[in-house]
């Protein structure tokens, strides 16, 4: 885990899109599957990062996990992605007529971001995280035809 992702703000007054991180009850999001190589960890709270835009993805429970995530459509403009109907079944998430769930709907994105060792970031666009805030339920969902890359850069190391 890169430092940055380490550095969040005082868990006791950090708002998010799932409500206020003080009230754990009320904000932990259940991963019923876990996220693939973390599948100890099925309860995660979201907090802002130090950056702007970025937020941390952190276990609750099992094994300590943190991510740094971003919200794709503030890396890739009009950002969609086809949730199957067994992930649309996991979330109760609703889609258009052509199956796509709009990342403008009511669902919460996020994207893993990672740091190369040669310092690169990049954005797995690929394999988003969903959340779906009104039910606290979540899962990286894997399309088998996404458009997007695995290793978006975001910055360029050296």
């Amino acid at each position: 885990m890169s430092a940055t992702a380490r550095k969040t703000t005082a868990m006791s007054s950090v708002p998010s899109p799932t409500g206020d991180a003080s009230e754990p009850s009320r904000n932990v999001i259940q991963f019923p599957k876990g996220l693939p190589g973390f599948e100890g960890c099925r309860r995660f709270v979201l907090m802002a990062a130090e950056h702007g835009g970025l937020q941390v993805l952190a276990s609750v429970e099992g094994p300590p996990a943190q991510f740094l995530v971003v919200d794709p459509r503030r890396v890739q403009a009009g950002y969609r992605c086809q949730l199957s109907e067994a992930d649309r079944h996991t979330l109760a998430a609703s889609a258009d007529a052509d199956g796509v769930a709009d990342a403008d709907a009511s669902l919460l994105w996020l994207s893993l971001v990672m740091v190369e060792p040669d310092g690169t970031v990049t954005v797995n666009l690929r394999a988003p995280i969903v959340v779906n805030p009104s039910r606290m339920v979540g899962q990286q969902v894997i399309p088998y035809d996404s458009i997007y890359p695995l290793r978006h850069i975001l910055m360029k190391g050296q």
